[in-house]
Order: structure tokens, then sequence, then C-alpha cells
């Protein structure tokens, strides 16, 4: 199989070797950003149709505001990110980052319903191959009514990454391993 695209959209995706293009993933050494990458995700495979099409999708605080009379909006956000440090010497990371994707719409609350399908078709679809992470979980979907005319609701994804060496977390910057860099100065010498 070579591009994602070949594969059916309602087929899951195995092979972790395609990539999201998202900003933080082509300088190498940078750290991913969840909420980027999956609004970069979204983005790249939604499937637009008569009863989903595509909204403006975007990471939360992109945008003050969002005309929901021209297109309905999802906006992503980071709820939490946790590192668990396991194995007999603290030498593995276990990753767990929950994202929350709020979906309004000014249609219909089957358009709002409409527009979850998509996002969760998206998340199934890649469950299994979402770099740098090993897993994305689809947690559930809880609807908000706000108002007349409004619908709203929250859907929630987890990306998870296992038994990473810690090792491979270290972030090399300008400090030196052989210096603290709480303190600044050459290290005190040995008398």
């Amino acid at each position: 199989m070579g591009d994602p695209r070949e594969v059916p959209p309602d087929q899951t995706i195995r092979d972790d070797s395609y990539p999201v293009a998202t900003a933080s993933l082509l300088v190498a050494g940078s750290e991913t950003v969840p909420d980027e990458l999956i609004r970069d995700l979204l983005i790249a495979e939604w499937k637009e149709t008569q009863v989903a099409p595509r909204p403006e999708i975007l990471v939360r605080d992109e945008r003050v505001q969002v005309d929901l009379r021209r297109a309905d909006a999802i906006a992503v956000e980071v709820e939490s990110y946790q590192e668990r440090f396991n194995g007999h010497r603290h030498e593995h990371v276990d990753i767990e980052v929950t994202l929350a994707l709020t979906i309004r719409t000014a249609a219909s609350r089957a358009r709002l319903w409409a527009l979850m399908a998509e996002a969760r078709r998206i998340v199934y679809r890649w469950k299994l191959a979402l770099q740098p992470y090993h897993s994305l979980y689809f947690d559930g979907f809880y609807p908000e009514y706000v108002g007349p005319n409004v619908w709203q609701g929250t859907m929630r994804v987890r990306l998870t990454a296992d038994a990473i060496p810690e090792y491979l977390r270290r972030v090399e910057g300008e400090e030196s391993p052989a210096s603290d860099p709480g303190v600044s100065g050459p290290p005190p010498q040995a008398q």
C-alpha cells in the first residue's frame, strides 16, 4: 500500500509510515504540538458531504471569532499532557494526551451529529498510525445545547505512546549536560 489516500476512507490505516503534514513535525528535534497535529489531520482527511460540509478547523485561540452563518467550526485544544515513567530503573516513558474538539454549528442538531461522525471516522481510521504516537482513541461525545439556533458538543480524543525510551525524551538545547542550567557561569573548581 502506498499513499494513505489510496486506502478506502472507511478502513483503518495500520502502517505508521505516513506522517501528517504539521508544522511541528517538519523540523527534526521539535516537540510535537498535539492540538496542531489533530487539527492538521482533520483538515487533511475530511471528506466533505452534503450532511457534513467541511467546517473551519482551528486550534483554540487561533482566532477569536468564527461566523457560524458561513461555516461550522471545530476548535481543538489540549486538556492534559501526562508522562509516566515505568520500568525497573524508570528507563521508559508512557505519554498520554487528552484533547477536546469543540464542535459548533448554527445549522441543526443533525448537522452537529454529522460533523461529530465525520471527525470520529477520521479518528478510527488513524487510530494505529498517527506519528509520533502509538494510538489515537475516541473517548466520547458530549452534546451541550447552548441556546436557540446554536448547537455545540465536545468530542474527546486521546493520544498515547507507551514504553518510549527515556533517552529519546531528552531535549538537547544550549545547556551542557555537565552543567546545572539553573546556575550561571563556569562550574566551581575543586580545591
